[in-house]
């Protein structure tokens, strides 16, 4: 029996509607599983109140130092700390950083490897996960800590981000 080819194009037509369909029913079950995973990098990095301490001066608000991916947590820090200074991580480097992280999601493999390097290696304190947060928002206007979560699980954010900043110190005296 000879299949004329209006029936090959047909055939070919409805598997290429058939591995399309799939592909949209794919990306949609990995979008729902990623809206479930939590938007707010104080979920995963543990809650946090600030506290108002009266000093003699005035009042002065404790940092959350819980939300190191805020921009605002090295200013944060800096007033709480007054008159005293912190050592902070430099723009250029910061810039650099933030491009590093940008380049890391791929269109099939990420480089998570970058990331771990960036999280484990080279940051010494809380202030400069904030100082790269800043430098990503001001190259890029987007959230940082958003744009790692779209591209890594569940297990690589606790692995690559959670758990590295969790054993940093909150800031470091200059």
């Amino acid at each position: 029996m000879d299949i004329s080819k209006t029936t090959w194009w047909m055939i070919g037509g409805a598997g290429v509607a058939a591995l399309g369909i799939g592909a949209f029913w794919i990306i949609s079950i990995r979008l729902k599983k990623q809206k479930k995973a939590s938007n707010d990098p104080t979920l995963i990095l543990g809650k946090g109140k600030q506290i108002d301490l009266s000093a003699r001066a005035g009042t002065r608000k404790v940092p959350n130092w819980n939300n190191a991916f805020d921009m605002n947590y090295t200013a944060q820090v800096k007033q709480w700390l007054q008159p005293k200074s912190i050592l902070e991580l430099d723009e250029a480097t910061a810039k650099k950083y933030a491009k590093q992280i940008k380049n890391a999601k791929g269109t099939f493999n990420d480089d998570e490897e970058i990331i771990a390097l960036i999280f484990y290696k080279r940051l010494r304190d809380k202030t400069n996960v904030s100082s790269i947060s800043k430098a990503f928002w001001s190259l890029y206007k987007m959230d940082m800590w958003q744009y790692l979560n779209s591209f890594l699980s569940k297990s690589e954010v606790h692995r690559y981000l959670t758990q590295p900043i969790k054993q940093l110190p909150n800031y470091t005296i200059a």
